[in-house]
């Protein structure tokens, strides 16, 4: 009976032993076949691609002229509209256009208020404080923002201007500015 009970606890143990040696050879052959796959990784589907118009000044100060740039169509109306601006803010690829917007203004932030059809740009200081100054150059400042908003974004009716969180009364002191702007009738 010892003798027995002796090879009992052997083939038990062996057993054992042998069914732990095939789970880890199971597993790891299970790991080397997770890693051959690679890791997963979630796809990103980029936004829907939307052409824009963007207008700027041209050379003799007399016209404007448009050129178009492809922006990303995701994040709401807010999104897309500082999208156009920064792209309207990076300048004219065109030799004959010219930016009336000044070195180093930035579009810090973009709101609206819906049921009033407005848009509230807030930009950096630098649309004031570098601002070459002049009529023509203010007033091409404030069209070429106005122009381009309003043929992207026919929903909106108003353009206020802000200035580091706060209105102003002008950009550069020949045009008022203190209240929403029409896209559509200003000048």
């Amino acid at each position: 009976m010892i003798k027995n009970d002796l090879g009992r606890k052997i083939v038990f143990v062996l057993l054992t032993f042998l069914i732990i040696v095939l789970a880890i050879i199971i597993i790891v052959r299970w790991i080397d076949l997770k890693e051959e796959e690679g890791p997963r990784v979630v796809k990103e589907v980029p936004g829907e691609i939307r052409t824009v118009t963007l207008f700027f000044a041209n050379s003799s100060a007399d016209g404007l002229l448009s050129e178009t740039r492809d922006i990303t169509s995701e994040g709401g109306l807010e999104n897309e509209v500082k999208q156009v601006i920064a792209a309207l803010l990076l300048g004219p690829e065109d030799k004959k256009g010219v930016s009336a917007i000044p070195v180093g203004t930035e579009i810090t932030r973009v709101f609206r208020v819906e049921d009033k059809k407005t848009i509230y740009l807030d930009f950096s200081r630098a649309l004031v404080s570098n601002h070459t100054g002049g009529s023509a150059g203010e007033y091409y400042t404030i069209k070429t923002i106005l122009k381009t908003i309003e043929v992207n974004f026919p929903q909106v009716e108003k353009v206020q201007f802000i200035i580091a969180g706060y209105p102003v009364n002008t950009i550069a002191g020949h045009y008022k500015v203190d209240a929403p702007l029409s896209v559509r009738k200003w000048r």
